[in-house]
């Protein structure tokens, strides 16, 4: 990777990170600072400390090594809902590769879908909406059982860096909110197929830790879009994996109940082969819990592993999503009557022709 531009980030106050970039002239110049911290005190930009800098993500895998077999480190998979504190992912979005993360202190009750069908590989899982009576304070949330509680809080992890991406990635939490993001863009595709990656991170709120990923290629969908029609399966598909032993699975999501007092939505989890199954059965009880708006479905190519954080789990995820277009029969989204079939009107608020 000697064609890398080495960067070196010096350790200012939280509330702001100056990446310093080395030319091959005499010149560097300054970048990866939000606009709202250019106008901090030109006194406090002096106070950063030069002697305190580190280097940040400069190499690839040649920098790093080998960071494991890919046929053998843990993927351990992901959190479940009523422990997931959060973690962090590297997404190929098609165009870019980008990395992001947080990790909190606790669970927002409302994340916790309830699962009222399960069929296959398949769920499908409603949001409720916990109620409290008065409502709650600044800085609470509503839990289920009607009582206001500490809203979850990200948490300070230090210093965080991935190794096995085709250019290695370190970052430090943001301020405020403590959120992780790389500030350099990647080359893109960062991930490459059958290459183990690892996320460390040290001592600290729930470190020092480890985590894996094995990559794969970007996820390619075989289907223009998906016909849902009660009471028939449906068969998605997608291009399969080159590797022999491939470590990757396929998320399916689909939405089609988007106004609902009670949303449901679908989700399956299919074993990476290129094609998979939505029972007939789960069909049914997604289209028998509502239909509202604009429908949405997308299929992700991932790999997952997680970690004990506290009294919770996060995890970490490499992750090859894409859209992919919804149609549910007898049902007619809209925004205006004109969208709608003649002899019927669009109830607005539903977006819905009736």
């Amino acid at each position: 990777m000697g064609g890398n531009v080495p960067r070196r980030t010096t350790r200012c106050p939280r509330a702001f990170t100056q990446e310093v970039v080395a030319q091959p002239g005499p010149a560097a110049y300054t970048r990866g600072v939000p606009l709202p911290l250019r106008l901090l005190p030109f006194s406090l930009l002096l106070a950063c400390d030069p002697s305190e800098a580190v280097e940040s993500g400069t190499g690839g895998n040649a920098d790093s090594g080998p960071v494991g077999d890919p046929a053998t480190v843990s993927l351990a998979g992901e959190c479940a809902m009523d422990v997931d504190f959060g973690g962090f992912t590297v997404t190929d979005n098609g165009e870019t590769t980008d990395v992001a993360g947080k990790v909190a202190d606790g669970v927002v009750p409302i994340a916790v879908l309830e699962p009222i069908a399960t069929e296959g590989d398949c769920q499908v899982l409603r949001q409720n909406n916990p109620h409290c009576e008065p409502t709650c304070d600044p800085g609470q949330t509503c839990d289920f059982d009607g009582l206001c509680v500490p809203y979850p809080i990200n948490q300070d992890l230090g210093t965080v860096t991935i190794t096995g991406l085709v250019d290695a990635v370190t970052m430090e939490p943001a301020f405020p909110g403590n959120t992780y993001y790389n500030s350099t863009a990647l080359p893109h595709p960062a991930i490459t197929a059958d290459v183990a990656v690892r996320l460390g991170m040290p001592a600290g709120a729930y470190g020092p830790a480890e985590l894996f990923g094995v990559g794969f290629e970007s996820l390619v969908v075989s289907d223009a879009g998906w016909s849902i029609t009660e009471g028939a399966d449906l068969v998605v598909g997608w291009a399969a994996p080159k590797s022999a032993a491939p470590r990757s699975e396929v998320v399916l999501s689909v939405s089609i109940d988007q106004h609902g007092v009670s949303p449901s939505s679908l989700r399956c989890v299919f074993a990476d082969t290129g094609s998979g199954t939505v029972p007939a059965a789960a069909i049914t009880a997604l289209v028998g819990a509502g239909v509202t708006g604009f429908p949405n479905g997308a299929l992700e190519r991932r790999t997952v592993d997680k970690a004990v954080a506290g009294a919770g789990c996060f995890d970490f995820a490499l992750r090859s999503p894409r859209t992919v277009q919804v149609d549910v029969g007898g049902h007619t989204p809209c925004v205006s009557t004109v969208d709608c079939p003649d002899g019927q009107t669009c109830n607005e608020e539903l977006q819905t022709c009736q």
